[in-house]
Formats: C-alpha cells, sequence, structure tokens
C-alpha cells in the first residue's frame, strides 16, 4: 500500500509557500501528497495538485468560531482517514493546527501538525505543544525560541523544501554592477513588512546606487489591496519611483532571481521563507531581519546576512555596506548544508515522523 497524507491548510487559492512546500514534497515522490482545501479552491501554478475540498475554514483565524468549524472539518477529516490505514493527516496552517487538535481529541492517531508562523499568541502553541508533543513540528529553532519551548537545536523541526531541480551555481559577478539590484518576493501583505525597505531606501545616500525589485501581488483580500495601495503610495511620497519597481505576481521566479544580487526578506515575523530558500538554491544571498525564522538558513548554510529586525536604519546600512563593499562578491554559501533542505532529504524526513502513524508494511 502507499502512503497518502493530506496536508491540510484550508487555503482557498495555491498562492504561497504552504502549497509550494507541499508541491516540492510530492516532486520527491516518496509519498503521495494531496492537499486540503476550502471550497472554492483555484489553481493558477503547475503541477497542480490533487485537491481535497473540505467543509470551508479560514486558513489564518484563531477565535471560538475557528473552533467550532474545526470541529467540523475534523469530522470530515476522520471520515477521510477512515478509508485507510495508509492515510496520514498533515496540518499546515492555524485551521491546520486546530484541526490537529481535534483530531487528538477523538482518539485519532494518524494526525501531526507543522506550524508555519510565527504567532502573537504564544498561549495557543504553547498548549498544542503540549497536547500534540512529538506530533507537533516547527520549521525551524527560531520558531521554538519564540515560543519558549524546547532546546535551540534543530531536533523536532520538519523544514520547508524545495526541488533538487531548482539548484544553480552561484554567479561570479554579483555585486559588481551598478546599481546594485535587491529583490524582495512575496505577496503583498502587511505581515510581510515591504515598507522597511522603502523607508531604508529612502535613508540612504543618494551616492549609494541601489535599486529593488519586487515580485508579488495582492492576495485577493481587501486588506492586501489597500497595503498595497499605501506601499506605492509610500513609494511615491518618499521619491522612489525610479528606485523600486513592482512587477506585480510572476511566473517565471528563476529568471527574477537571476536577475538580482542579494534577496531582502525584511519581515520579523517569517517562519521559514520560501522565497528565501528558492533564491539560496538560485546562488542568490539573503539579507533579513535577524528575529525571523530565516535567521536559522542564513546561520546553518552561511546564506547571508542579518539587520536589525523592524529597523530602517539597520537595514539602510546593511545594504550600502553590500553595494559599496565586497561581501558580495566574495559570498558562498555552505552547499552541503544547504543541500540538506533540498526535496529528497526533506521528504525522507517526512517519511521517517509518518511511518510511525501507519503499519508497518509500508
Amino acid at each position: 500500500m502507499r502512503l497518502t497524507v493530506l496536508n491540510y491548510t484550508g487555503v482557498t487559492s495555491d498562492r504561497g509557500g504552504v502549497v509550494s512546500l507541499v508541491r516540492a514534497l510530492s516532486s520527491s515522490g516518496r509519498f503521495e501528497c494531496k492537499l486540503g482545501v476550502s471550497p472554492g479552491f483555484k489553481q493558477s501554478r503547475t503541477p497542480a495538485l490533487d485537491a481535497v475540498v473540505f467543509p470551508p475554514m479560514d486558513p489564518e483565524t484563531i477565535n471560538v468560531a475557528a473552533f467550532a468549524r474545526g470541529f467540523v472539518v475534523a469530522r470530515s477529516m476522520r471520515a477521510w482517514l477512515a478509508v485507510d490505514p495508509w492515510r496520514v493527516y498533515h496540518g499546515r496552517s492555524r485551521a491546520g493546527l486546530i484541526v490537529a487538535l481535534w483530531l487528538w481529541l477523538m482518539g485519532e492517531g494518524r494526525a501531526v501538525a507543522t506550524v508555519h508562523s510565527l504567532g502573537r499568541r504564544t498561549w495557543f502553541y504553547r498548549m498544542a505543544s503540549a497536547v500534540l508533543g512529538s506530533r507537533l513540528f516547527w520549521l525551524g529553532p527560531s520558531m521554538k525560541r519564540h515560543y519558549g519551548i524546547g532546546d535551540s537545536s534543530w531536533a523536532g523541526c520538519l523544514t520547508d523544501c524545495v526541488p533538487e531541480s531548482s539548484w544553480c551555481a552561484t554567479r561570479a559577478d554579483r555585486g559588481r554592477g551598478k546599481p546594485v539590484l535587491f529583490g524582495c518576493a512575496g505577496s503583498l501583505v502587511e505581515v510581510k513588512q515591504w515598507e522597511l525597505v522603502l523607508r531604508a531606501l529612502a535613508a540612504m545616500s543618494p551616492e549609494v546606487h541601489v535599486c529593488v525589485v519586487h515580485a508579488g501581488g495582492e492576495d485577493g483580500t481587501a486588506a492586501s489591496a489597500a497595503y498595497a495601495a499605501r506601499l506605492r503610495a509610500l513609494t511615491a511620497k518618499l521619491g522612489l519611483a525610479d528606485r523600486v519597481q513592482w512587477l506585480g505576481e510572476t511566473a517565471n521566479l528563476p529568471s527574477f532571481y537571476s536577475r538580482i544580487d542579494c534577496l531582502l526578506t525584511p519581515s520579523r515575523w517569517e517562519a521559514s521563507s520560501m522565497a528565501a530558500l528558492e533564491a539560496a538554491f538560485a546562488g542568490v544571498p539573503l539579507l533579513a531581519s535577524d528575529q525571523s525564522g530565516t535567521r536559522d538558513l542564513i546561520e546553518k548554510a552561511k546564506l547571508g546576512w542579518l539587520f536589525e529586525s523592524g529597523s530602517p536604519a539597520s537595514l539602510a546600512r546593511e545594504m550600502a555596506a553590500l553595494a559599496t563593499g565586497t561581501r558580495l562578491s566574495e559570498w558562498s554559501r555552505d552547499e552541503a548544508a544547504l543541500r540538506t533542505f533540498a526535496a529528497p532529504t526533506v521528504a525522507e524526513a517526512h517519511l521517517e515522523a509518518y511511518s510511525r502513524l501507519v503499519p508497518p508494511s509500508v
């Protein structure tokens, strides 16, 4: 029998890092991956994932109503699991974690969850950790520190990954062109804190020749549309129209990564940036918030540098130093460490976790 893993998010779109992770795990071929979604789910990226629709649930809300909806989803999920003993549930959003808790209360043993966010409601994640124990996973040590759970090791972590085919050599001419091109990749949502990049650019001397290009669009919500409008207004207000380019949704991200000299991940709430991992595999260094989960990637595989979280001045200093010094041209990643984030390796770690939940013949 073939192991089938239902990666539940409750999303209605295939945008976002979690869906990219599921797609990468699927590419490994180690087990069958399905995506658990809410009604109205639409796919625009390839390869398409096999999606299973469950009752509607907001993927990122934690409140009384979310727990009520989670109970409904959990009952439906339990029926899906009952069809085959080689089926496993893996929650991969706040909604996914709520459903995992309900499945535990229902006595369902084939359920795990991964925390994919640096949330503010630490009580919820500590409670989930106490209830689920070894069936709750983290993306990296920074998440455990953030929630005050466990040690600072990689134990208990199931990391993000990208397909092995994404691997590229580093560019020899990085940082030697004028201006130096910094890239940003991700949805136009407040949690990404893209405004820090704009304020950092405005704080830099005009003699430092840098430009920024952003790949990513709105996520379909009114809040995202409003945030995007504020970013464009701030770009104009700060006089940065000739130094910032908003590309919108970008289908060819490998081409985008090949253009830039360094990727910026400014948000302190970035749990583990898939864009950062994709860029690193493409041979692009990172500059990230020192309180984000991306710090784990940088420290483990020498993927770049950090700036003081939430400080446009610190970000400006680091960008200027990279643009005027030799760090970009001298940068080299720890290739052996980075390859541990390739899909085949990470899929094996997932398979080991799942093997404890299903019959031994798997």
